[in-house]
């Protein structure tokens, strides 16, 4: 019964799997960033007065960015934050990057994408993501084997400032719920120019509970209500990532008064027990005050750390797992549009466009396909082992297991007794019995005391003076038969005289008449010996 308890109390959990089809379904959020970050041409003279103002070596060239300039790119960018001014004008707009964009075999333009700040990838763009104050229909639903999501892209290589951190050219993608920020560093899929990616995704329902050595929240508490300000037309919610990394910033700026410098995307916090969100100001990258602070609360034990600074996971989760294949693109009828697309955007073209426009097309030219594989959803749902009617039908099983081997016990016992009781009482009568009778029967001609009963006894049978003698007698132990052996001195030899079944109960038996003598005879007689 202990155990039963203590198993409740601790709360034991277990995950069950569930396949169920479901159609219609919304179709995800899908985002995408362009790795590029920084559009060369609108960065390049506001960054090249920033060294020559710190008296850093330049040269005279306004067209390229030397090795030692670079240095101060970052800390240029951390200035102009600190200094409350937009990094927006520096990031590459949607417009001169999309190329193609179709939903459901239906048209689509830039006005269907909401666009974010991520650190490390300037503007992204998200399609069909949870809006607020709308009344458009989104998000859309996801139609089983119709075309999806159809995008094309050019990525303006030629723009990016790619010699000193940057190791690639093409874009980060993520496919994600429409109510889930997207987190694009942690778990975004590279992709790469040439290629026409097929991205295929199935759904995947995770359900928690909370109990209390598990906890979980789908509730978006204030603290984390200035972090989501940077998606300000999203209607998003909770998210154990976010949560985190809200309370990295949070506690740098408790202990340092600043906030790290990257994530300057997510620098607008609300303390704990306030309701005011504010910009916090980055600190220095030479300051390794942020980093302490960092590392501080990230190797904390959950029961050192703050109630207000602890993120559990989400209790509803929905992921969509992908598969990614590709073709090589574009294809020579391709050329032409792409090449009349680029040359209408407002990038500047590279000096050689005319001669080898057909190797910049496929060097920053993918395409994008995103498609729902079929209508199954895997759901996992958590459960209690132990739920209160759990608990009561185990102890009610326990009691009456209890109770059930008690009684039989008891029962067993006063059976055993009662033939223990039975079996003595039957010893002893017959032992009464044996006491109170004569060992062998004998005939008489009238009432012989039991005392005077012994085998020397001489008896007459109907005034007759010839002696008898019992010889021999066997009879079964309840007195049920008895045959009896006489002789004389008439008769040579011994002679059955009667072989007579008695009852239960001592009776005399009818005379015998036998040589002309009549013998009576009573057995287990308790006083005489009756004939």
């Amino acid at each position: 019964m202990v155990v039963i308890f203590q198993a409740y109390f601790e709360y034991p959990l277990s995950m069950n799997l569930d396949v169920i089809q479901q159609q219609p379904q919304y179709f995800p959020a899908f985002s995408f960033c362009n790795v590029g970050e920084l559009r060369y041409d609108q960065f390049i003279d506001p960054f090249l007065n920033y060294p020559n103002a710190n008296n850093v070596t330049s040269s005279n060239d306004t067209t390229t960015i030397t090795r030692s300039q670079a240095n101060y790119i970052q800390k240029f960018l951390w200035e102009q934050l600190n200094q409350n001014k937009s990094l927006e004008q520096y990031f590459f707009s949607l417009s001169p990057m999309l190329y193609q964009c179709s939903f459901n075999s239906k048209p689509c333009s830039v006005a269907d994408f909401i666009s974010f700040t991520e650190a490390g990838f300037g503007s992204c763009y998200t399609f069909n993501a949870q809006l607020k104050n709308t009344t458009a229909p989104i998000p859309r639903y996801a139609i089983l084997g119709d075309t999806g999501l159809q995008l094309g892209f050019y990525a303006y290589s030629q723009q990016l400032l790619l010699c000193f951190w940057r190791l690639g050219i093409g874009m980060i993608s993520l496919l994600h719920n429409n109510t889930q920020p997207p987190f694009m560093a942690l778990t975004g899929m590279y992709l790469n120019p040439g290629r026409k990616y097929k991205i295929s995704y199935t759904k995947t329902i995770t359900n928690y509970i909370a109990t209390p050595n598990s906890q979980c929240t789908d509730d978006v508490s204030q603290s984390i209500q200035g972090i989501l300000s940077n998606y300000p037309s999203a209607d998003y919610g909770y998210s154990q990532a976010l949560c985190i990394e809200n309370n990295l910033q949070i506690q740098t700026y408790q202990k340092c008064g600043c906030v790290s410098p990257y994530a300057w995307d997510k620098r607008s916090i609300t303390l704990p027990g306030t309701s005011n969100i504010f910009i916090a100001p980055l600190c220095n990258i030479t300051d390794t005050c942020y980093v302490q602070a960092a590392n501080k609360y990230l190797t904390a034990s959950t029961s050192s750390t703050s109630n207000n600074l602890i993120c559990p996971k989400k209790c509803s989760n929905i992921d969509f797992p992908v598969e990614k294949s590709e073709l090589s693109t574009p294809l020579e009828w391709q050329m032409s549009d792409i090449k009349s697309f680029v040359e209408n955007s407002s990038v500047p073209l590279p000096a050689n466009w005319s001669v080898v426009w057909r190797d910049y097309i496929r060097m920053n030219y993918l395409s994008i396909n995103v498609v729902c594989e079929t209508n199954v959803i895997d759901v996992n749902q958590q459960t209690l082992v132990y739920t209160t009617n759990t608990l009561i039908s185990n102890i009610g099983a326990q009691a009456g297991l209890w109770l059930g081997l008690t009684v039989l016990v008891f029962a067993e016992l006063i059976e055993l007794l009662y033939h223990l009781l039975r079996f003595t009482f039957q010893k002893i009568r017959s032992k009464i019995q044996r006491n109170n009778s004569c060992t062998f029967p004998y005939f008489c001609t009238s009432e012989v005391p039991k005392s005077t009963c012994s085998p020397l006894v001489r008896c007459a049978s109907a005034g007759q003076s010839f002696p008898f003698e019992r010889t021999t007698d066997t009879r079964d132990t309840f007195c049920k038969k008895q045959t009896i052996y006489i002789s004389n001195n008439i008769l040579n030899g011994p002679h059955m005289v009667h072989n007579v079944a008695f009852a239960s109960t001592c009776k005399s038996t009818s005379p015998l008449v036998w040589g002309g003598y009549v013998m009576h005879t009573t057995c287990c007689s308790t006083d005489y010996c009756n004939v």
